[in-house]
């Protein structure tokens, strides 16, 4: 599959448009990073917090959190796939790559399910009591496959072909 893509992207005009602005490449890893850390950044504080850590936030106030991580993963997302165009040969076949893309999938279930069964519950929830064993495991599983898609990526450049 990541071979087609790479046909796809290679010597198109984006794809030589990337490669050829000097300054471009490390102005996508800025926005990047940036956008990692409001992906990150906010999750880290609904997860924990729907976890039953930081008992002092209501949980259904985490929820004013939820636009900086999709904007943050909106960034990402725009940056990660123009990374891909500008060097597809080099990110299809990278393992680093592929296991990241995997646990991107992961997270991204693993939202979904978020979203549609332990959103909708945390507005009852008493602040002072333990969280359901549902959203522990929905954060745990969040914060353990984001962790592994900021190690992945971090890995890409240093861990070569699969």
């Amino acid at each position: 599959m990541w071979n087609l893509l790479a046909s796809l992207a290679d010597g198109g005009s984006l794809n030589q448009w990337i490669q050829e602005t000097y300054w471009l490449w490390p102005v996508m890893e800025i926005i990047h990073f940036i956008g990692l850390v409001l992906l990150l950044g906010g999750l880290i504080v609904v997860d924990l917090r729907m976890a039953g850590h930081l008992r002092v936030i209501k949980p259904n106030a985490t929820h004013q959190l939820l636009p900086f991580v999709i904007a943050g993963f909106v960034l990402n997302l725009v940056t990660g796939t123009l990374f891909f165009v500008g060097d597809p040969g080099r990110y299809s076949i990278n393992i680093g790559f592929q296991i990241k893309m995997v646990l991107v999938g992961l997270a991204g279930l693993n939202a979904l399910f978020y979203h549609l069964k332990v959103s909708p519950i945390m507005s009852n929830w008493d602040h002072e009591a333990d969280s359901p064993l549902l959203a522990k495991c929905v954060a745990y599983t969040s914060l353990t496959v984001w962790t592994g898609v900021l190690l992945t990526g971090r890995l890409i450049p240093y861990v070569g072909t699969g």
